[in-house]
């Protein structure tokens, strides 16, 4: 493993009036002369990556993409494997639920849209300028906020429809019944929906959840209680907290805890 002297990374919080735009920025630098290979945690996030230096190389099934200056990655349904070449630097912006699409007026679905150029999205170049501009200026707080002042600029209002699904985010209830019943809608145009403004479905969203809260109580835990993980998180048992953590990370829990060093939360 890289030394840690010689391999940095961070969170840079964003302004109050951002947090339904952003929920972080994640900034990391391979100093050091060996490449090294990270995992990100699937966070149902959709992520813009901007890359400094030799090309960071984001691994995919079959192949492996190199990212020359930015790329759209999501919503992070399962974990993602990268690799810094030695004098790489990445800069990465998490958004928040609806906030890519309001920023570019469609959420990423399926393989073909996982991930994208941003500037065939919005069809123009103004992220290749941005990256110009962000490429000389080092300071990764000063290059939020200049990302922070192009995205006011071309940030749309929530949609209603939108605000509904924000709104019931949290509810105990089934979302989309919910929905359904204040607004009149029926649940299938709710479900088209959450796949529209979010990229995801209401029910993958639950089960996001649930297993976010488990990495949680093994970030936070010496020994952890696997009774007690189990049952704060709503998993049935043993294999289905199991079953969830290989299907988001391709690891037992037991294995995610050997490895936690090198897996990065991007969410938060």
């Amino acid at each position: 493993m890289e030394p840690q002297e010689k391999y940095s990374n961070g969170r840079i919080p964003v302004p109050a009036n951002w947090e339904e735009v952003f929920s972080h920025f994640y900034f990391a630098a391979n100093n050091g002369e060996a490449p090294v290979r990270k995992t990100l945690v699937p966070s149902f996030e959709t992520i813009l990556v901007f890359s400094f230096g030799s090309p960071v190389i984001v691994h995919l099934p079959g192949k492996d993409v190199p990212v020359h200056k930015s790329i759209a990655i999501g919503p992070l349904k399962t974990a993602l494997e990268y690799t810094q070449p030695p004098g790489n630097e990445i800069l990465v912006a998490n958004f928040r639920l609806d906030a890519f699409y309001r920023l570019f007026g469609q959420s990423l679905q399926g393989r073909s849209q996982y991930l994208k150029d941003p500037d065939a999205l919005v069809k123009g170049h103004c992220f290749s300028s941005l990256w110009e501009t962000l490429n000389a200026t080092p300071d990764n707080e000063k290059r939020v906020e200049l990302i922070l002042d192009m995205t006011a600029g071309y940030l749309r209002d929530r949609e209603a429809a939108s605000e509904d699904i924000i709104r019931n985010q949290g509810t105990p209830l089934n979302p989309v019944k919910v929905i359904a019943s204040e607004t009149g809608q029926s649940e299938r145009n709710v479900q088209l929906n959450y796949q529209k403004y979010l990229g995801f479905s209401a029910k993958e969203a639950h089960r996001h959840r649930r297993f976010l809260r488990a990495v949680e109580l093994l970030n936070n835990r010496g020994t952890p209680d696997w009774f007690e993980v189990i049952d704060q998180c709503g998993f049935y048992d043993q294999s289905h907290l199991i079953r969830d953590f290989n299907h988001y990370l391709g690891i037992s829990p037991t294995e995610y805890l050997r490895l936690r060093e090198d897996v990065c939360v991007a969410g938060g």
